[in-house]
């Protein structure tokens, strides 16, 4: 089992689609920063409103925690593309190159193989979205520096400079069950699908019925949307509430990780029963 995860480790090392995530946060996040850098009094009067006429405000509420919470939200909607690009070929890649007619042939069971590839989907999945967290305080603290969080939550509420770090730390772990979801329905699709673009373009067209159905007013989608994983995808905002809706979490993690388990189920049952010579 352990040399079936290390020539997967290889294997994705020395592929270049496993960096173009990691590439795309890396070039796109300093422009955002330096756009709110120099865009950042007109960001803040719309923050204010209508208050400055009744207030007076000392400071700037542009600073690295707040371009970070702007940042995370406007771009965590890309993630789940992002996160499909590794699952989307580690599975099918084997069908189309043909390798599987001899890899399957070894001593490992079909099991132990598909179990090592869905271990290296989590392990990327997690890593981009841990690093485009990361990457995203860090730069953004760095060039702004440190601050009180504005938020809008029940009017705006602000969060001090002592209460925020754990607070991304949620965000990440909400963001990141959800991710996976999305990578064990795109992994579901890679061990069905004989190339690796039908599961990137089946995955993200879930996701965006699903989205759609979670922001449409119609009593019905109002009813299925709390079991739909894609009805979570903004959840990761209520980090930043007070107090932070604990019950909603919860919620959250159950119906992911029962998505989860539904996908890796049906791509198990798939995988084995699959003929090794289609």
């Amino acid at each position: 089992m352990i040399s079936l995860f290390y020539n997967e480790i290889i294997k994705i090392i020395y592929k270049k689609r496993t960096y173009i995530g990691f590439s795309l946060i890396i070039i796109i996040i300093p422009f955002i920063i330096w756009a709110i850098h120099n865009g950042g009094n007109s960001l803040e009067q719309k923050i204010y409103g209508q208050l400055q006429d009744s207030f007076i405000f000392i400071g700037s509420l542009i600073n690295g925690y707040f371009a970070s919470y702007i940042i995370i939200a406007v771009l965590i909607s890309h993630m789940p593309f992002l996160s499909t690009i590794v699952a989307s070929e580690i599975v099918s890649g084997e069908y189309s190159k043909g390798t599987f007619r001899i890899y399957l042939t070894r001593t490992a069971s079909r099991s132990q193989i598909l179990f090592s590839k869905l271990i290296i989907v989590y392990i990327y999945t997690t890593s981009i979205m841990l690093f485009f967290y990361l990457y995203t305080l860090l730069l953004s603290l760095l060039v702004l520096g440190k601050g009180d969080l504005a938020v809008f939550h029940m009017g705006l509420l602000f969060l001090d400079e002592s209460d925020i770090l754990w607070r991304f730390f949620v965000a990440f772990f909400i963001s990141n069950i959800i991710m996976i979801t999305v990578s064990s329905l795109c992994f579901l699709f890679s061990t069905v699908s004989k190339n690796s673009v039908t599961p990137i373009i089946s995955t993200i067209s879930i996701v965006f019925i699903g989205t759609a159905i979670s922001f449409i007013p119609i009593d019905l989608f109002e009813q299925i949307n709390p079991f739909l994983f894609t009805g979570y995808m903004d959840l990761f905002l209520t980090a930043f509430h007070d107090p932070v809706p604990t019950k909603k979490i919860l919620n959250c993690f159950l119906i992911n990780i029962g998505w989860s388990l539904l996908f890796v189920t049906l791509s198990f049952y798939l995988f084995n029963k699959k003929d090794i010579l289609d």
